[in-house]
């Protein structure tokens, strides 16, 4: 019976002490800005026991080494060259159990599930998360072209990733199946460029809710666009005005014209009258 007793506290100093050791990451997927660093989180336990020369931390994507650590120094002999000069512990921190990377100038690239590897005189584990990489969209750009028809409306946005969610909506009706969107990725950032419009054959007091939602960083982009018969009678006056400048300035260049040939004609008619007037001169002196 004794022997029972001491068994069950044996084993349940022993787990006591497996669970001790537990080291901490996060439960849902980290998000990195693009182009800026990112801190992975990562601690662990530590006690009086504990020594850096002893301590083994290693960081991987998969099987790509992205750092290690070990012999109380960097060993970045089999670091995955995607990670070269881009990664580094915070060595004066892991006396307080610290073991956060720091990577630099993230990209798409740099998106997976990341695990996090310790190993102390105090015990050993490893755990793993998700990381994503986002970036925010621009402020849209209204384009605005009126057609024989209609108005056509045109928004752009750029600088985004991953690729956005977009509604159109007119007063409280959902319009986004008659709108038409282009979603291109620039070939050297990656980065997403979306275009999206929409024709409107009535425009008539028409009040256009645009919207962009990026999902991983809670962008949500919503811009009203009011339309109205006003403006629209505003721009054909603005046509018509053009029109009155016009027409002075046309009459102005046709009564030049007519003046020019009059004063051709005028002219040709006085030297017909001189070259007359001359001949009659030398008939007279010939005949005296």
């Amino acid at each position: 019976m004794n022997l029972k007793v001491f068994c069950f506290f044996f084993l349940l100093l022993e787990a006591s002490c497996f669970i001790e050791f537990e080291i901490s990451v996060p439960r849902s997927p980290v998000i990195g800005f693009y182009g800026e660093e990112l801190i992975l989180p990562c601690t662990f336990p530590v006690d009086s026991s504990w020594d850096l020369s002893s301590t083994v931390i290693t960081w991987q994507r998969g099987l790509d080494v992205v750092h290690s650590f070990y012999y109380s120094r960097d060993q970045l002999d089999r670091q995955n060259p995607h990670y070269v000069s881009r990664t580094s512990l915070f060595i004066q921190e892991m006396q307080r159990g610290n073991a956060s990377l720091k990577l630099d100038k993230v990209t798409q690239r740099d998106a997976g599930v990341y695990t996090c590897s310790i190993s102390t005189n105090s015990g050993s584990q490893k755990k793993s998360f998700a990381v994503n990489i986002a970036a925010l969209y621009s402020e849209p750009r209204l384009q605005f072209s009126m057609l024989t028809d209609g108005v056509n409306l045109l928004v752009t946005s750029d600088g985004g990733y991953p690729s956005p969610t977009l509604q159109w909506l007119m007063e409280n009706s959902d319009i986004t199946n008659q709108t038409q969107t282009h979603l291109r990725q620039d070939t050297s950032t990656g980065l997403y460029i979306v275009s999206s419009w929409i024709k409107l054959s009535d425009v008539s007091n028409s009040s256009l809710t645009f919207i962009l939602h990026n999902k991983p960083l809670g962008q949500d982009i919503r811009r009203e666009i009011q339309l109205s018969s006003d403006k629209i009678e505003k721009q054909e006056e603005n046509r018509c005005s053009e029109c009155f400048i016009l027409i002075p300035v046309a009459l102005l260049l046709l009564a030049m014209v007519l003046l020019f040939v009059f004063f051709i004609k005028r002219r040709r008619k006085a030297e017909k009258s001189k070259q007359s007037s001359s001949s009659e001169t030398k008939s007279l002196s010939e005949n005296v």
